[in-house]
């Protein structure tokens, strides 16, 4: 249920309270606490979505306050959607009970309002907090009853629910009067459950059971693949997933290590099971060890390689598989334009330099650039490539300034960035400034305390900005006076205190006893990649290989979400606050 706590945050977000209530008397002081209550809401949201989900409480307490004094002053022009806002604010306070017993008295006394839909869908988020996953699915069944626009968000968090149901929750809601689509997506999730179980006669017949529901739909058709599916799993030979290795390096025996408890997760619950295929190779003969899967017709993807220049020399031959191949960890530019069957688990430079564009333009509201980066080829299409979507997206960038990578005295190129912002008229140390972002990427953590005290020292009051090398805790720390609130990209990171990390960790310590180190989260989350579309009846090479040109999975480092371009649009947005590295986005690349 980690990817739904995700969704759920996510989701309980404000809809629009435009709806014609006129025959309501028009009540100044509600109109006043309830827009009051609304600014107040979406302070709090904006400090959850900046900082994390233990800020904001303070203004959704308020809120809520607003919201139940204009339910107290009688019925008026504010008062159905004042349930909505105060349901909201008390479950982004926890109080999930109180925010349910709310809307259940607003669909009792308003049961034609406009916000009935909006109602239901909450309710089921709602109930999903509460544990009650049957009456989850029902409110969201209703909500789809009712809606017109978001039919399709709401099947994906159905989809989600199924799997945490239990038999007797199945067998409860199929005597429910249900939406053709919702009951679509319960046949499909106790098939695979009886499927899981190894019975795959039962769940076939039980598929067939149910098809009268659907005859002459779409949902017909898609049962009876689903009943095909069930005759190729019980002829269907074992699959394999391939690992390409360095050799004799910590970090292969740490993904392979990941990998197997991705498989054996799978293996317990789903059906066909899979297995590992492994080679390990050296540089002048991963070209090789790479064709060899092609002896093995039961491998139906490859892990690795790991490093770019590898992937450069055995390129060539990566489309003769016919299978997709994933590196969990390159991370260069135009690796997947080499050939047409790899894919990139980890973002490439441009991706992160965009993400970190985008991010700072919409969710942080910059207006105004400057760039100061060391003048190296190396790290050039991450500037050029942040450059071009900060223009791209019309904002303006005012300065740029290039310095020698061994130079450490950057007091010249400070005063020259100040000096071109003055000559604009656009003052740099002015504390109500807030829409100016200083992009500093670096080759070495050892700038991170040269840059940052400089901005201190100058007094500039703009947000600085970095690529991943910032992503390094002892410099952040060492130079906290001046790093607080620094902006950069990251690769995966791992929420320890995440329940999805916990139990990866659990089942890697009992099987290898040791913790995991953050190479075995990617070959977790990578295996996860081809396990998943595998769970959805994808079988061969190239079934797995379409679908993962249009796949979405959340993971324990990172999420992933592919497209034709084959490289992970999926970007960690991390700070440095009060001496901790936290994540506050994972920015999907909006090409």
């Amino acid at each position: 249920m980690g990817k739904f706590l995700r969704i759920f945050i996510l989701t309980l977000v404000l809809v629009s309270f435009a709806f014609a209530q006129g025959e309501w008397l028009f009540n100044q002081t509600a109109d006043s606490l309830f827009k009051s209550g609304v600014e107040l809401f979406k302070q709090g949201l904006n400090l959850r979505t900046l900082y994390g989900d233990t800020f904001g409480f303070s203004y959704f307490e308020s809120a809520y306050k607003n919201f139940n004094s204009v339910m107290s002053l009688g019925l008026n022009h504010r008062t159905s959607a004042s349930y909505l806002m105060a349901s909201k604010s008390l479950s982004y306070l926890g109080r999930f009970s109180d925010a349910r017993n709310l809307l259940e008295e607003f669909l009792l006394r308003f049961p034609e309002s406009g916000y009935v839909e909006d109602a239901y869908y909450t309710l089921g988020l709602i109930y999903v907090k509460l544990g009650d996953f049957k009456k989850a699915v029902l409110n969201l069944d209703r909500a789809i009853s009712k809606t017109r626009t978001e039919k399709d968000k709401y099947l994906k968090i159905v989809g989600i629910i199924v799997n945490s149901l239990g038999n007797s929750d199945f067998v409860g809601l199929e005597r429910e009067d249900l939406t053709r689509d919702v009951r679509y997506l319960l046949v499909l999730g106790f098939a695979d459950k009886i499927a899981s179980s190894g019975k795959l006669e039962d769940a076939k017949k039980y598929v067939a059971n149910n098809l009268f529901y659907f005859k002459g739909t779409e949902f017909y058709e898609k049962l009876m693949l689903k009943i095909s599916y069930f005759d190729r799993l019980l002829v269907r030979p074992k699959l394999k997933i391939g690992a390409l290795l360095p050799e004799k390096e910590s970090l292969s025996e740490s993904i392979l290590k990941g990998m197997e408890i991705a498989i054996d997760q799978h293996n317990l619950n789903s059906n066909p099971k899979v297995g590992i295929e492994v080679r390990y190779y050296r540089s002048e003969n991963v070209d090789q060890k790479l064709l060899n899967f092609k002896n093995y017709p039961e491998v139906v993807g490859v892990i690795g390689p790991v490093y770019s220049q590898d992937i450069e020399l055995c390129s060539r031959f990566v489309d003769e598989l016919k299978v997709p191949v994933i590196s969990p960890t390159a991370m260069s530019d135009g690796l997947t334009g080499l050939n047409n069957y790899l894919f990139q688990f980890n973002s490439d430079l441009s991706t992160r330099a965009r993400a970190l564009a985008q991010f700072a333009i919409f969710a942080l509201d910059l207006k105004y650039f400057a760039v100061l980066a060391p003048n190296d080829r190396m790290i050039k299409p991450f500037v050029d490539s942040f450059i071009d979507e900060v223009r791209r997206n019309s904002a303006n960038i005012v300065a740029i300034q290039f310095y020698n990578p061994e130079e450490t005295d950057l007091r010249p190129h400070f005063r020259n960035l100040i000096s071109k912002f003055d000559s604009l008229k656009i003052p740099l140390n002015e504390i109500s400034n807030e829409k100016i972002g200083l992009f500093a990427p670096i080759l070495n953590p050892d700038y991170i305390g040269i840059i940052s005290s400089q901005v201190y020292y100058h007094d500039l009051k703009v947000k600085l900005l970095g690529n991943d090398v910032w992503n390094n805790y002892a410099e952040l720390y060492m130079n906290r006076r001046y790093t607080d609130g620094v902006i950069f990209t990251g690769g995966q990171y791992v929420d320890f205190e995440s329940s999805t990390f916990k139990n990866f960790a659990k089942l890697f310590k009992e099987k290898f006893g040791t913790e995991p180190d953050e190479f075995a989260v990617y070959g977790y989350d990578s295996a996860n990649l081809i396990l998943k579309i595998i769970e959805e009846g994808k079988l061969t090479g190239d079934e797995i290989y379409k679908a993962l040109k249009n796949f979405e999975i959340g993971g324990v480092g990172r999420d992933v979400v592919f497209n034709e371009s084959r490289v992970n649009r999926n970007v960690s947005i991390l700070v440095f606050r009060d001496n901790l590295i936290r994540r506050i986005s994972q920015w999907v690349v909006n090409r």
